[in-house]
């Protein structure tokens, strides 16, 4: 799976604030809507329609944005 990479270290945002722009950014250069955000574990935040997903190698900061094929999604809630 390629990602997307999106740095934001402004304090004065929320996590969340920095995944909706990392969405959009994302959008607006592939044209599609990412259903994976790979985040920080401690950054962990919930946005309906994409499954965000705490790492221990992802740093602060960084979001990796990303497709998830449906089969792959399925098999991690197994």
């Amino acid at each position: 799976m390629n990602y997307y990479v999106w740095y934001d270290e402004n304090a004065q945002k929320s996590t969340l604030e920095k995944i909706h722009e990392a969405i959009a950014s994302y959008t607006n250069r592939f044209a599609t809507v990412p259903n994976l955000v790979l985040v920080h574990m401690d950054e962990k935040a919930e946005l309906a329609g994409v499954m965000i997903r705490g790492e221990r190698n992802i740093q602060r900061n960084n979001f990796w944005i990303g497709m998830e094929q449906a089969e792959k999604r399925e098999e991690s809630h197994e």
